[in-house]
């Protein structure tokens, strides 16, 4: 080739490389542009008598700046990043109503424990009453206000999950679409095709957390979840939002492969989505169940102390508040096949959680799981009988299991709607102690009956009030006449110097000193007590009773321990989004090192093209002289 042609070449190939420059600088703010780079090659050289002699220089490609790895890092701490970042922001706001002054139910609970104690000082009081149910109306729409807080935020997560589902089904439409042109570009990389595609992964990335496999024809796979195939080639499968397996109303996620379509809810993870996801399954819905528990319990002990007392009518008292011992949300699984009909109570407070469970028959028996930490209890009597794992009372009220049908247990979680007071009148508040104690006038004897104290309520409820009296035959033995379980009871031994408890009908009460034979005592229905607050007294206790948590707990420690599990959950959110968000500019920067475009490097590229191009322009230009030299000299 000649010395023109050469040049040629070059003119022609540093062109092509000054465009490259100029597209660098055109898209220096461009988000997602990596730097472009002409890639020369010597031109195929021709062989002339005993050796090769060259033919000039051309563009072999246009290469992109680009680290699939750091890219795939900054991937992979924006999609952990924005999950946390989620969950951290949700979290307080969960946070604000659950301590709030005007919203906590602390300062309820700790203004209905006074109220108690005020009217046990006053029982007769009508006002002291009135303050007492309004203190106590007071607690429940503070309930109510804090249950309309939690499904207030679960049906904005709900309506962000559905749209985040939306968003990356489109993201996945698009990257298909692009990975269809980059296929049918032929063999030259289409650098920007290939940066759009990088963007809306990233921007995916932020929805989910997203794995990627290059494949040979150019295009990339795109999975999520646990493998599921979000993008393959140019094909782009879909996420779908539709209702739960046992809740119809709860939204859960599918996925519809090249398989079928099944739930993916529980292997969604990272990003958006997978930080709301987190935050329902976490934070809020045992937040919501922690809520319920306490007024469980605190509806539960109320009104079996409160049947234990008697009201301003001399009635004993019925329910304080409403009764939440069918409490339990029991959903059967749409793919069931048998006809059961599965009841969940409460049995015992103290061994509430807030974790949900599932109920399941399968060929070897049935099992509950504690969905909170997958702990399974093998059933040994459900359903022939009655059975009660963690305070909930499982059995079977008509119909029968088939093998794979399973139940969704959610034991406190609608509580707090159900929540609430079962009286209107003050005057049905049974403050007063049922029964009281009294010694006849005419006994001689040291003996002393303190005041007795109901301690449950017998079977019919009305013994509690029957009359019985204690008739000392001698100074160590007595009789006990009257009606009820135990009674009548006769040559009963007796203790001068130890004393005796005796107990019949629900009450309690202590003998002690040396009665002399003859000495009657007597124990009998309170009334006209109006004075009498002892049972307003014994609600009150309640305040520091240790209830809930296996006994460790009263309902305002239990409240507490909400409130600090809820903070702690937001807190180490936030401290690992903070953390990640470092590593997601470290990242970012890793990346702009590599594939960002510096504007003091293009103008030096610029330089060295510019001064290349007038050096093959030269060669142009000597090889037209030498030439037209040639003609001149052949011309004579």
């Amino acid at each position: 080739m000649s010395a023109l042609n050469i040049g040629v070449s070059g003119l022609l190939a540093f062109q092509r490389s000054l465009d490259v420059t100029a597209h660098n600088i055109s898209n220096v703010a461009t988000d997602g542009y990596s730097r472009q780079r002409a890639e020369f090659t010597p031109a195929t050289a021709q062989y002339l008598g005993d050796s090769y002699y060259g033919n000039g220089v051309q563009v072999a490609t246009v290469q992109r700046a680009y680290d699939r790895f750091v890219t795939a890092e900054l991937w992979g701490q924006t999609a952990a990043q924005k999950s946390l970042q989620t969950v951290a922001d949700l979290s307080t706001r969960l946070g604000a109503p659950l301590s709030d002054a005007s919203s906590s139910l602390q300062g309820a609970l700790s203004d209905y424990y006074a109220a108690l104690r005020t009217v046990a000082a006053a029982p007769q009081d009508a006002s002291a009453r009135q303050a007492a149910l309004s203190s106590m109306q007071t607690l429940a729409t503070r309930v109510h206000t804090l249950d309309g807080t939690f499904r207030s935020l679960e049906q904005e997560i709900n309506g962000r999950i559905t749209a985040t589902v939306s968003e990356i089904s489109a993201l996945a439409s698009q990257i298909a679409d692009v990975n269809r042109r980059i296929a049918t570009s032929g063999t030259a990389p289409a650098n920007d095709l290939l940066d759009s595609r990088d963007r809306l992964i990233g921007q995916l990335s932020s929805k989910i957390a997203v794995q990627t496999i290059p494949q040979n024809d150019g295009t990339l796979n795109v999975m999520i979840g646990t493998g599921q195939s979000l993008v393959t080639g140019t094909q782009a499968f879909t996420l779908s939002i539709g209702g739960g397996q046992y809740d119809p109303a709860r939204p859960e996620i599918y996925f519809t492969g090249s398989s079928g379509t099944g739930a993916v809810t529980e292997q969604m993870s990272g990003g958006e989505l997978g930080g709301l996801l987190d935050f329902r399954r976490q934070v809020l819905d045992p937040a919501r169940a922690s809520v319920g528990r306490v007024v469980t319990g605190l509806a539960i002990t109320a009104n079996a102390q409160h049947q234990l007392g008697l009201d301003a009518y001399g009635e004993l008292g019925g329910n304080l508040w409403n009764d939440l011992r069918a409490a339990p949300r029991v959903m059967s699984g749409s793919a069931n096949t048998g006809n059961g009909v599965v009841d969940a109570s409460i049995g015992d407070v103290a061994g509430l959680t807030d974790s949900r469970y599932r109920l399941a028959r399968d060929a070897g028996g049935y099992s509950l799981t504690r969905l909170g930490d997958g702990k399974v209890f093998a059933l040994s009597t459900f359903p022939g009988a009655p059975e009660t794992v963690d305070g909930v009372t499982l059995s079977l009220a008509s119909g029968a299991l088939a093998v794979g049908d399973s139940y969704l247990i959610d034991p406190a979680g609608d509580a707090a709607r159900q929540f609430g007071l079962a009286i209107a009148d003050p005057a049905r508040l049974a403050l007063a102690g049922p029964v009281r104690g009294a010694a006849d006038a005419g006994n001689v004897g040291t003996g002393q009956l303190g005041a007795p104290g109901a301690v449950s309520l017998p079977t019919p409820a009305g013994d509690l009030l029957n009359p019985v009296t204690i008739t000392f035959t001698s100074a160590t033995t007595f009789d006990v006449t009257g009606s009820g379980a135990g009674l009548p009871a006769t040559g009963v031994a007796y203790d001068p110097v130890a004393g005796a408890t005796l107990s019949f009908n629900g009450w309690s009460v202590r003998l002690d000193g040396a009665p002399a034979a003859g000495d009657v005592f007597r124990v009998e229905p309170n009334s006209g007590g109006s004075g009498d607050g002892r049972n307003a007294q014994a609600l009150a206790g309640y305040e520091s009773r240790q209830v809930l948590e296996g006994g460790r707990a009263s309902a305002l420690t239990s409240y507490a321990g909400l409130l600090a599990r809820v903070g702690s959950a937001g807190q180490q959110a936030r401290i690992g989004a903070d953390a990640r968000q470092v590593l997601v500019d470290q990242a970012r920067a890793s990346q702009a090192a590599v594939s960002g475009v510096n504007l003091d490097e293009e103008a030096a590229n610029l330089v060295q093209l510019q001064q290349a191009y007038q050096a093959a322009a030269q060669i142009i230009s000597i090889s037209d002289a030498m030439f037209a030299s040639l003609l001149n000299a052949v011309a004579r």
